[in-house]
């Protein structure tokens, strides 16, 4: 009996898993923050309105590139999407993927991470909530992307 090949389901998002560590060091950077423009503004209100500016920016750009986190199995592609900032991998390009714990900035809120290879020298660190599924997943894509 020959085996059919049923293609992969398409358009599975996987959010990105956050370590507790790092919500702490997030809120106590805020609480850090507004500490700071609660000083500045007991002595020097405008000190605190440069304060809040600085501040509110630098908050900013961190939403802007965590905010959402997440990964997409499209059809044809690894859709990587942290903040601003998107990778599209055609599955036939991928490589390699492997599990790692790599320290290395990525579009990934937590240090239990998937690095994908893909290209000649290109690669990148993500954390799906469900990493084995995630990796299941995606092998079955890039293998059935290889055969075409």
């Amino acid at each position: 009996m020959t085996e059919r090949h049923t293609p992969p389901t398409s358009g599975i998002t996987f959010p990105t898993k956050v370590d507790v560590w790092l919500l702490l060091v997030i809120a106590g950077a805020l609480v850090a923050t507004l500490a700071s423009v609660y000083t500045a503004y007991r002595t020097d209100p405008a000190e605190a309105r440069f304060a809040l500016l600085i501040g509110g920016a630098t908050w900013a750009l961190v939403a802007a590139l965590c905010v959402p986190c997440d990964y997409t199995l499209a059809e044809d592609r690894l859709i990587v999407r942290g903040g601003i900032l998107r990778y599209r991998i055609p599955y036939a390009d991928i490589t390699d993927i492997a599990p790692s714990r790599g320290i290395w900035s990525a579009p990934a809120l937590s240090l239990q991470r998937v690095k994908i290879s893909y290209g000649r020298f290109e690669s990148v660190l993500i954390s799906p909530r469900e990493r084995e599924r995630f990796i299941a997943e995606l092998e079955k894509r890039v293998q059935a992307a290889s055969r075409v």
